[in-house]
């Protein structure tokens, strides 16, 4: 006997061993996810915390955690499907929405408690109150895919959606609007290109 067919004998009883300790283990021929060995404290008692590692940084609302680069990609890791959730892609690409309500809450600031009715309609009256509220409707910009969809969370009629889209525009492309000063246009500029290359509008 060889050395070559020793070593390939050594070779065919290492794998026998291997799918005899894998069969007693409970393992058969059925498939099975490598995320059945990786779910780093996955399956929690209500209340006990999931402490995902750092290559799975993406807790799933099961408790699954999977890798940053598998959000938003058109294919479901999540059980639940939510790593495609379409508000949660949308936010995904769009400013915080601790920031949107800062930037809100500041424009309020600078201009009036109604400044914002020049953009939303007159339901933005004292701080956007009949809409929700500054962190209901940064939440809504932030994960909202569409004006459509954005006006149909804050119930703005047709009139009010076309005056909102009309100036948005005018602030993109710096055109002049009779709903806004030019500072009034400047301050909301960086913020509504967001929105614009987020394909809101």
């Amino acid at each position: 006997m060889s050395v070559g067919q020793l070593c390939l004998g050594d070779r065919k009883r290492t794998v026998g061993i291997l799918i005899l300790v894998l069969c007693t283990l409970g393992f058969t021929s059925e498939a099975f996810s490598i995320r059945d060995f990786v779910r780093v404290g996955s399956k929690r008692r209500d209340g006990e915390p999931v402490n995902c590692p750092t290559w799975h940084p993406f807790q799933c609302p099961n408790g699954d955690c999977i890798p940053i680069k598998y959000l938003c990609d058109g294919s479901p890791d999540c059980s639940d499907e939510y790593d495609e959730n379409k508000s949660m892609c949308t936010a995904a690409t769009r400013p915080p929405v601790e920031e949107t309500s800062a930037f809100l809450k500041a424009l309020l600031n600078a201009h009036g408690n109604d400044f914002l009715i020049k953009l939303f309609g007159p339901k933005a009256r004292n701080q956007l109150k009949d809409m929700g509220g500054v962190d209901q409707v940064a939440v809504s910009l932030s994960q909202s895919p569409t004006i459509e969809q954005f006006a149909s969370e804050m119930h703005l009629g047709e009139a009010e959606v076309a005056n909102m889209a009309a100036v948005l525009e005018a602030i993109v492309s710096g055109a002049p609007t009779a709903a806004l000063s030019a500072n009034e246009a400047a301050d909301f500029r960086f913020f509504v290109q967001k929105l614009q290359e987020t394909g809101f509008f």
